[in-house]
This record gives C-alpha cells, sequence and structure tokens, in this order.
C-alpha cells in the first residue's frame, strides 16, 4: 500500500493548494519588491508629466495672447496716416479699437520728440523730453519698427488719472511731417490684471503656481509679484536661471518643487510652473495601501478556489485515466465522455479524435497494402500483353518455316529470360541489374520483330547494378514507346534510349525517345487516366512506386509535340545484398 502511494506521488488538491500558495508568496514579494518601486516611479513620472503638460498648454494661452496683442498693436500702427496732421480720422479709429479690447488701457502715438499726437487716455501729465527718456520709446526708436517692445510690469505715470499696473507694448512708425519723413513710436498699455490671469488660473496641485521671468532674471509675472516688488515675498529663482528650458528640482521652506521651464516665443520670457512633490505624489502612498490589501484578499480567494478547483478537476481525470488504461490493453474502441471543466472536455475531445484517426489510419494501411497486392497480381497478369506474346510465337513458327532456326532459338531464349524475370519468385522488388537484363531480352524480341524500325541504347552505371527497383518498371516504358512511335513514324527508325544512374540519395531510371511525343492536353493527365494500350502502362508503373516507397516518388514525364519524350523514373537508393 505504502509503495503504491509512493509510486502515485501527491495528490493533485496537495500540489495545487501547495502551488498556489508558493504563486501567491512570489507575486507578494515580487510586488512589494519591484512593481510597488516601478508603478510608485511610473505615478511620479506622470505626475511630473502631467505639470510639464500643463505649463506646456499655458504657454501656447500666453503665446496666443501675446500674439493677439502683437497683431492689435501693429494693426494700430496702420491707422497711422502718411501724414497724421492733415488728417484727423485716424483718432477715431484709434478710439475704437481700444474700445473693442478691454484689455487695452491706453493706445498713443508720439512723434520722434516725444510729444503725444493723440492718445485714448487723454494728455499725458509729462512733457516731451521725459517721453524720450523712457525705455519703450528708446527701444522702439532703435529697433525701427521691425520688433514690438515688451515692458516689465510698472505702474503707468504719464497720463493723468491713470495709475494702473500695466505693460506697455511699443512700436516704431514712420510718417510725414512738413514733407519729411519722420519716426514716430505708437504706444499701447495691456492691464496687467487681464495679462497675470492667464498664468494664475493654471493649478499644480494646492500650493503650485506658474509665473514668468523675462531674459535679464526679472520676474514678469506672479502670483505676489507686487508683494516681491515691495520686498513683503520673495522667489528663489536661481535654479532657473541655471537653464533655459527644460525640468529642474529646488527647495524652498523645507519642501521639495519641480521646476518647469518653457519659453514664450514672441517675448523670449521664460515660463516656470513650480509643483510641490508632496502634492503631485499624493496618490502613491494610497496606491501602496489599496494594491496591499487587493493583493491579501486576492490571496485568500485563490486558496479557497484552488480548494474547490481540486476536487471538480480529479473526476474527470480519473475518468480520463480509467479509460486510457482500456486503450494501453488494446481496446481502441473506446469513447471518453467530455465532462468537466472546459480544458479537461478539450483533452477527452482529443483523444476521441486520436483514436478515431488511429483507427482510420489503420484501415487505410490495410487498404494500401490490399491495393498495393492487387497491383502486384495485376502486374503479374499484364506481364506479357497477349498480343506481344502471339505476335512472338508467330515470327517463331514463320522463321522456323523458313529455315532461320537460330534466329528462332535467339527470339525463344529471350521469351524464355523474360519470363524468369517477370516471374521473379514472387518478388516484387527486383535488383537493377535483373530489370536491365529483363528490358535487353525485350528489345531483343521486338527488334527481330520490327528488324530495323528501331534502335535501343541501354546503359547502366556499375553503381546502379545492385541498387534494389520495383520490377517491370522500364519494360513497360519501353513497350509504350515502341507502341506509340513506330505506329506513328514516317519510315525512319526510332530511337529509344535506357539510362540507369543515381544521384546523391535517389536511383534514377531514364526511358528517352525521338517519336512524335505526347501532345499537351493529352500529357496533362496522363498519370491519372486508366492505362490505354501500350502493355502495363504509366499509370500502373507510377502507382506502384508510389504504394511501395511513397508518394514523393514516381514518374516524371516530359515531352512536347514533335519533340519526342523523356519518362523519368525517381525511387530512394536501397542497396541490395549483391550486385
Amino acid at each position: 500500500m505504502i509503495a503504491r502511494l509512493k509510486e502515485r506521488g501527491r495528490s493533485l488538491n496537495t500540489m495545487m493548494t501547495l502551488g498556489m500558495l508558493l504563486f501567491t508568496g512570489i507575486l507578494l514579494t515580487f510586488m512589494g519588491a519591484a512593481l510597488v518601486p516601478f508603478i510608485s516611479n511610473l505615478l511620479s513620472e506622470n505626475a511630473i508629466e502631467r505639470t510639464r503638460e500643463t505649463v506646456s498648454q499655458s504657454v501656447n494661452v500666453v503665446d496666443q495672447y501675446v500674439d493677439s496683442t502683437v497683431s492689435t498693436l501693429q494693426f494700430a500702427t496702420s491707422l497711422i496716416p502718411a501724414d497724421p496732421d492733415k488728417e484727423i480720422a485716424w483718432h477715431s479709429q484709434i478710439d475704437l479699437l481700444a474700445r473693442a479690447n478691454s484689455d487695452i488701457a491706453a493706445l498713443a502715438f508720439f512723434d520722434g520728440n516725444g510729444d503725444c499726437l493723440y492718445s485714448t487716455a487723454g494728455q499725458p501729465s509729462v512733457n516731451g523730453t521725459a517721453i524720450q527718456s523712457r525705455e519703450w520709446f528708446t527701444s522702439a526708436l532703435k529697433q525701427e519698427g521691425t520688433l514690438t517692445y515688451f515692458s516689465m510690469p510698472y505702474v503707468q505715470d504719464i497720463f493723468r488719472n491713470q495709475h494702473g499696473y500695466v505693460l506697455t507694448l511699443s512700436r516704431a512708425v514712420n510718417y510725414l511731417e512738413g514733407g519729411d519723413r519722420k519716426a514716430g513710436v505708437m504706444l499701447m498699455d495691456i492691464t496687467y490684471s487681464s495679462f497675470a490671469a492667464l498664468t494664475d488660473r493654471v493649478k499644480l496641485g494646492d500650493s503650485g503656481y506658474t509665473d514668468l521671468i523675462n531674459e535679464n532674471g526679472e520676474m514678469v509675472s506672479h502670483p505676489k509679484l507686487q508683494l516681491i516688488y515691495s520686498g513683503q515675498a520673495s522667489e528663489d529663482i536661481s535654479a532657473v536661471l541655471s537653464q533655459i528650458v527644460g525640468l529642474t528640482r529646488d527647495k524652498q521652506a523645507g519642501r521639495e518643487r519641480v521646476l518647469v521651464i518653457d519659453v514664450i516665443n514672441q517675448t523670449r520670457w521664460r515660463m516656470v510652473g513650480v509643483a510641490y512633490i508632496d502634492e503631485i505624489l499624493q496618490s502613491k502612498t494610497a496606491f501602496i495601501r489599496i494594491m496591499s490589501l487587493v493583493l491579501l484578499s486576492a490571496a485568500l480567494i485563490s486558496l479557497g478556489v484552488t480548494t474547490l478547483m481540486a476536487y471538480w478537476v480529479t473526476q474527470p481525470i480519473t475518468h480520463l485515466e480509467h479509460k486510457m488504461r482500456k486503450v494501453e490493453a488494446g481496446d481502441l474502441n473506446v469513447t471518453i465522455t467530455a465532462r468537466g471543466f472546459s480544458e479537461i472536455r478539450l483533452v477527452a475531445t482529443a483523444f476521441n479524435h486520436m483514436l478515431t484517426r488511429i483507427r482510420e489510419l489503420m484501415e487505410q494501411i490495410v487498404h494500401e497494402q490490399e491495393a498495393k497486392r492487387l497491383y502486384e497480381l495485376n502486374a503479374l497478369q499484364a506481364q506479357i500483353n497477349p498480343h506481344f506474346l502471339y505476335n512472338t510465337l508467330d515470327s517463331i513458327i514463320w522463321m522456323e518455316e523458313r529455315g532461320r532456326s537460330r534466329e528462332a532459338i535467339t527470339m525463344v531464349s529471350a521469351l524464355a529470360k523474360l519470363f524468369r524475370i517477370s516471374i521473379s519468385k514472387g518478388e516484387s522488388v527486383i535488383y537493377v541489374s535483373e530489370e536491365i537484363e529483363h528490358v535487353r531480352n525485350y528489345v531483343i524480341i521486338q527488334q527481330m520483330r520490327f528488324q530495323d524500325r528501331f534502335e535501343c541504347d541501354i546503359q547502366a552505371e556499375p553503381e546502379t547494378l545492385g541498387e534494389r527497383t520495383v520490377k517491370l518498371v522500364l519494360q513497360p516504358l519501353v513497350e509504350n514507346a515502341l507502341n506509340h512511335a513506330i505506329d506513328e513514324a514516317d519510315g525512319s527508325p526510332i530511337h529509344i534510349k535506357v539510362r540507369a544512374f543515381l544521384t546523391e540519395d535517389e536511383l534514377r531510371l531514364l526511358v528517352e525517345d525521338d517519336g512524335i511525343g505526347i501532345p499537351e492536353d493529352t500529357l496533362k493527365g496522363i498519370l491519372t487516366r486508366p492505362s490505354g494500350r501500350g502493355g502495363i502502362g504509366l499509370r500502373n508503373v507510377h502507382e506502384r512506386i508510389q504504394l511501395t516507397f511513397g508518394k514523393q516518388y514516381g514518374l516524371t514525364i516530359e515531352s512536347k509535340d514533335g519533340q519526342g519524350t523523356r519518362v523519368t523514373i525517381r525511387m530512394p537508393r536501397e542497396k541490395g545484398e549483391k550486385a
């Protein structure tokens, strides 16, 4: 009893339970050691990437806003006539443009001396000399209308009752004065609140924000810009100044921050997205707790399911084992009832198909053996064509009556040898040397009958003579060539070649004639149609070779109408006991 238990080994239930415990332990270890850190890093990367995308979208928004304001300023400059002193209609157009855009605090046009030619905010409270010293004025004249100047945020102080926080855009404009070409400056003030709103509404976590820094490292926009300017707040931008664009990190007030830097195209200002690490990674800790709970629950559920599955799996497997033992004992009529889980049903169905296929193959083998034997019997019955035998005996009598006894004896001797090799002691496979001898005797008889109407050249490589071949394969091919070629010949002799040679792994026998050939439509089905006249027939030879050696061997026929025929016999090399 103990020995039998040892032979069977552990139960499937035990193995499945142990396997699931091992799998669950490995899974938990893997999750704790590799997957959790990996997902944590992935969450971090995703959070940073979302921050980067948010900043990139904000940059696009600011870019579009800047493009729009620049276009507005360019349109305003286009409204200035060639001689502003002679035309005043452009004043109303400038007023209409300012009223149409609520972000515009003021539009004003100054001549080269700083004198205001027109302003939507009224006349300046400072003189032209003071205007000429302003950076927005001098920078615009230097750029000569090719570029737009952007100022830092500041409190507007050149117009009366205009003390708002603004950004100034300016651009040089050419005009005529007294017939001389002059250069003036178009000014456009944008309210800082409308500009800052573009960045203030961007949220990066609870405490994150975005700000703008110009190319000189000065703060253009910040949620606490006015506090920073008044010294009541500060912003560390040293990490930002160390690179143009990209991603960097720093610490402020003990909190680690991610800084995402991008560039505003028109102004070359840098937008900085500031996100605090502890805020954007809040989901990581929650993920670890939830994942641990899920894994523990999955392990407990897996144990319960494994126990239940082991019970239901063992019953159909036992049934399979019982049926397989019957098949092992030789009972091939067993049928297994498919039951249990789908995998067990598939195994049972596959096993039933296998048994059915085995039975079909066994029946096929029996039928092939019967067909093979039938072909051998047909070959024996058709070894000598009755018409050929009658003509041969008639030729022998005719020779005797005319005193040609020696020729008659030769023909009888050849006929006897032909019969002896044809019988071959009942064997279906003979030596190539015997097959060659058989066809030689056949040719001798036919040459005496047909005299000079055909020539036959038989050559066999010496190493082929000891190989084994299906008997009676050459003579039917020569007979087929004679029956078709001589009947259709115009009186000129027919030449037939018989060759035997070896390739690397095949024995090949070749029969070639220079007769009338085979029409293409006849050639296509010559090995599948029943044999006609001409001895045993090509199809008979082809099928006997395939039954003996396999479907990859047999006859290959090459022929063109009016150009002769070549038949190649392919058989495997099988060395006999003697040469």
